[in-house]
Formats: C-alpha cells, sequence, structure tokens
C-alpha cells in the first residue's frame, strides 16, 4: 500500500521499511523501472531521508542484495560459522531450499536480474559460494568425495540445482498435473549427485516375471 511521508525517528526502522519496498519494487519492476520516488511512495519515507541513508539508487540496489544474501546468515547462523566441517548434501541444499523458498521476492528479484542483463556479483555472495567449497573441499580431503571434481563447480551446480527446482516448480506441478513436494524432489537431487545415474552391483534390479 502506498503511504504518505512521514519522519521516522529510528534509523534502523527507516532503514528496514525502505529496503523492504525497494525489494519488492526492484524484483517486480526492476532497477531502471524503479524510481527512488516510487520507493519513497512504498515506503512512506521521504526522498531526500532515502538518499541521506542509503546515498544512491545504485547504493540502495546493493544494500537490497546484500541483504537478500546476508540474511541467510541470520537464517542458519551455526550452519554458516561451522566453515571447516564436511558437507552435507542434503542438509545444505535443504537449507538453501528453505531460505529461498521462504522469499519469493529474493528469487523474483535474482530472475529479474537476469532478464535486465545484470551479471553483477552480488555482495556477500562469494562468501556464501566460498562457504559450499569449502566444505565440499574438507570432504575431499577426508576422502567422502571424489577429488577429481572441481569443488567450485560443484557448489555452483548444487545451488544451481536448487534454484532451478524452486523457480520452476510451479510450472512443472501444471505440466505434471500435480505438485511435487520439495522433498520429494530433494530426495532425487540428492541420491542423484551422491550415487550417479550409472548402474552398479547395488542397483535395484527388476524382478523376473
Amino acid at each position: 500500500m502506498t503511504q504518505s511521508p512521514r519522519r521516522i525517528r529510528d534509523p534502523e526502522a527507516v532503514r528496514t521499511v525502505v529496503l523492504d519496498a525497494a525489494l519488492e519494487l526492484f524484483a517486480q519492476k526492476g532497477f531502471a523501472d524503479t524510481s527512488l520516488r516510487d520507493i519513497s511512495k512504498k515506503s512512506g519515507v521521504s526522498h531526500p531521508l532515502i538518499l541521506h541513508h542509503f546515498g544512491s539508487k545504485e547504493a540502495l540496489y546493493d544494500s537490497v542484495k546484500r541483504r537478500v544474501v546476508e540474511g541467510y546468515a541470520q537464517r542458519f547462523p551455526a550452519a554458516v560459522r561451522a566453515t571447516n566441517r564436511p558437507i552435507s548434501l542434503r542438509a545444505e541444499m535443504k537449507r538453501i531450499l528453505i531460505y529461498v523458498g521462504e522469499n519469493e521476492l529474493a528469487l523474483r528479484l535474482c530472475a529479474r536480474t537476469r532478464v535486465d542483463g545484470d551479471f553483477q556479483v552480488w555482495p556477500g555472495e562469494p562468501d556464501l559460494m566460498n562457504l559450499i567449497r569449502q566444505r565440499i573441499e574438507v570432504s575431499q580431503l577426508r576422502g567422502t568425495i571424489r577429488s577429481d571434481l572441481d569443488a567450485q563447480l560443484l557448489s555452483i551446480m548444487i545451488l544451481g540445482i536448487v534454484f532451478f527446482w524452486l523457480d520452476n516448480r510451479k510450472h512443472f506441478a501444471q505440466r505434471l498435473g500435480s505438485p511435487i513436494s520439495n522433498e520429494t524432489y530433494l530426495n532425487t537431487a540428492v541420491k542423484m549427485i551422491e550415487e550417479g545415474l550409472l548402474k552398479t552391483e547395488n542397483t535395484e534390479k527388476p524382478s523376473a516375471k
């Protein structure tokens, strides 16, 4: 709902309402088609006060992206601190799925940046990617993940599998005629990554007729 500009004395409250409004508008309209005056109307914070806190629309845009990325650490603080433990693929993918699934506007903003041709690295993104890569490397040192796999590329694939699902699950629910649960998708993805696609001696064989 559009609000009239108002005075908010608490600087953190100002930043919060502005970032909330900016995320929604940037996700819906993109960077170029969203003005600071649009954000002012949406947030109820005056245009000059937005500039006082953020400096420019570009800086505000970066702040929105940083907030999205850093929100993951706030949602799962214990997991983010444990940088030297081996990766649990299921737990890692589930955390990403939960966080992004809870933040649909963040997912829409990510998609919107691609539509707008914005391929810039989000503030804080390298830290999150490095966290996953480090856990993969710990697992490789312990022999639980093949050492011939590139840890950086594998971390990208893990994120890609989750993001693709969240971005397309509604489409596939319509295409297939019924929704697929996140857990079912996650189980299949983890099994595929951990065990591969090729048959092994342990692969269940069809029963003889």
